[in-house]
C-alpha cells in the first residue's frame, strides 16, 4: 500500500490545483462544480458514504474508534446532502439569522451567532484559546501528548481520521465566516478522501497497548499477541 504521506501529498496537490483553478476561472468557480448539490459536494457525499460502507464491510465498528469513525462518516454524508431534504422534498428547521439547520456544522453556526448577538464573541474566543493552550501545556508536561502521538502513529487510519477532523474544522470556520464557498467545498472533498483512506487503513482491533513510565513523561508501546 502507498505510504500515507504520499497519499496526503497527492490530495494536497490536487486540492491546491482545484483552488487555483477556481481562483483563475470565474466560470469554474460559479459553475456546476461548487453550487448546492454540485459536482464537488456530491462527490464528497459519495466518498463519505463509501468510507461508511468500507467501515461496515470491514466491521470497524467492533472497536470504539471504528464505531465513532462509522458514525462520523454517516453524519458527514448526511450533512453534505442536507439529510436528503432537497432530494425528497421536505424542509429542514429554519435557523435564527437565516439558513436551514441541515448539517452538523450549523450547530456551530448557531453558537457563533448567539455569541455574536450577545457581544460575547471576543471573550468566548479568548477563553477558548486560553483553555486550549492550558490543555496543551498540561498534556505536554504530563506526557499525555507523547502518548497521543504514539497512539496515532501506531495506526495510520487513526492519523488519517485526525487530519480529516482538522480539515473539516477548517471548512466549518470558512462556512461560519461565509466566504469562499469553493474553498469550503474543496476542503470537505479533501476530508472525504481522507475518511475513505482511513476506512481502508484503520485496524480492526487495537494493535498496541500504551504504557507510560511514571516520572519521566515518556511512553512506550507493547504489541498485543
Amino acid at each position: 500500500m502507498v505510504a500515507l504521506r504520499h497519499e496526503l501529498a497527492i490530495y494536497a496537490v490536487a486540492g491546491l490545483g482545484v483552488l487555483a483553478l477556481a481562483l483563475w476561472s470565474s466560470d469554474f468557480r460559479h459553475g456546476p462544480f461548487f453550487r448546492e448539490d454540485g459536482i464537488v459536494e456530491m462527490t464528497a457525499a459519495l466518498l463519505f458514504l463509501t468510507a461508511l460502507f468500507i467501515g461496515l464491510q470491514r466491521r470497524l465498528y467492533q472497536t470504539l474508534i471504528g464505531f465513532l469513525f462509522c458514525g462520523l462518516a454517516l453524519l458527514a454524508c448526511l450533512s453534505e446532502i442536507s439529510f436528503g431534504a432537497r432530494h425528497f422534498g421536505f424542509a429542514m428547521p429554519e435557523m435564527q439569522g437565516g439558513g436551514e439547520l441541515d448539517g452538523a456544522q450549523d450547530l456551530v453556526m448557531l453558537a457563533y451567532r448567539a455569541l455574536d448577538n450577545a457581544d460575547m464573541l471576543l471573550p468566548a474566543a479568548i477563553i477558548a484559546a486560553a483553555l486550549i493552550i492550558s490543555a496543551m501545556a498540561f498534556a505536554y508536561r504530563t506526557g499525555h501528548a507523547a502518548q497521543m502521538i504514539i497512539w496515532l502513529r501506531a495506526d495510520h487510519g487513526r492519523l488519517a481520521i485526525f487530519i480529516a477532523l482538522g480539515v473539516i474544522g477548517l471548512a466549518v470556520v470558512i462556512d461560519i465566516i461565509e466566504i469562499a464557498r469553493f474553498a469550503e467545498e474543496t476542503l470537505e472533498l479533501f476530508a472525504a478522501l481522507l475518511m475513505a483512506t482511513a476506512a481502508l487503513r484503520l485496524q480492526r482491533k487495537e494493535p498496541h497497548r500504551i504504557l507510560s513510565q511514571p516520572g519521566n513523561g515518556l511512553a512506550t508501546i507493547v504489541r498485543d499477541e
